[in-house]
């Protein structure tokens, strides 16, 4: 009959699309990696996989009806909704990393608002060169902010408080951004992690577009970067957009 044709080529189609769809995610998953966590892109394999086996079964039955058929492609799909929708809260509530700055350092400010580059890895003396600014940290290594109470971002692919994939640039970017203010220095302690994760190339893109932004609300980037851990030419490319402070 025409209506059953039309719905079995409707499924086909529904078929077809899920199944280019979850080819082109396993083909270029690399590329998904630099905005989406491995984590994540994990699980919504398993979701449209799930959902294919669906798609697939609602095919089957339409092509060759059984008892079973008739309520398989239901069961499917609707497990694969409700494995979708944990999935969902579950991100939602480990992306919930509150950064906001509200503690500021004590004493003088000693830095005017711009971008800078300090060529000794020390953490405190960037904490110093921060006094009388509220901090908040990208790091590798947290624990002298947590001391202080000031926000932190850290870097690692572990779960943790305030943990966060240093392969999810972008999402690291809008944090940092959105939270900070013309009274905020930002401390960047972890640049070689990042470097390792994602490449110079990308990092670079990264920090001179968080660089820009930051300048626009008034803010404050500090990096916490040794130069001699980089090749000549990426740290003379850091020097063109940093101030270097060489204390």
């Amino acid at each position: 009959m025409p209506g059953e044709t039309l719905k079995l080529e409707i499924e086909v189609f529904k078929l077809i699309i899920l199944t280019m769809a979850i080819i082109v995610v396993a083909r270029y998953r690399k590329l998904f990696e630099t905005s989406l966590s491995p984590s994540l892109i994990r699980k919504g394999t398993y979701f449209a996989t799930l959902l294919w086996l669906g798609f697939l079964a609602d095919v089957m039955n339409d092509v060759y009806p059984t008892e079973l058929t008739k309520s398989l492609d239901d069961i499917i799909i609707s497990l694969a909704l409700l494995l979708g929708t944990y999935y969902l809260l579950d991100h939602m509530m480990r992306v919930r990393v509150k950064i906001e700055p509200s503690k500021a350092l004590k004493g003088t400010p000693l830095l005017q608002d711009g971008a800078y580059l300090l060529s000794n890895p020390d953490v405190e003396r960037a904490m110093h060169l921060s006094s009388g600014k509220k901090v908040i940290a990208l790091t590798r290594n947290p624990e002298p902010f947590r001391k202080r109470g000031l926000p932190y971002l850290w870097l690692t692919k572990v779960p943790g408080e305030n943990a966060i994939d240093p392969l999810r640039l972008p999402a690291i970017l809008h944090k940092l951004i959105e939270n900070a203010d013309r009274e905020t220095v930002v401390i960047i302690d972890g640049l070689e992690y990042l470097i390792l994760e994602n490449g110079f190339e990308s990092v670079l893109k990264f920090l001179t577009t968080l660089k820009d932004s930051l300048l626009l609300k008034g803010a404050t980037l500090l990096l916490v970067l040794d130069p001699n851990t980089l090749e000549p030419h990426q740290a003379a490319l850091l020097k063109k957009e940093f101030k270097s402070i060489e204390q």
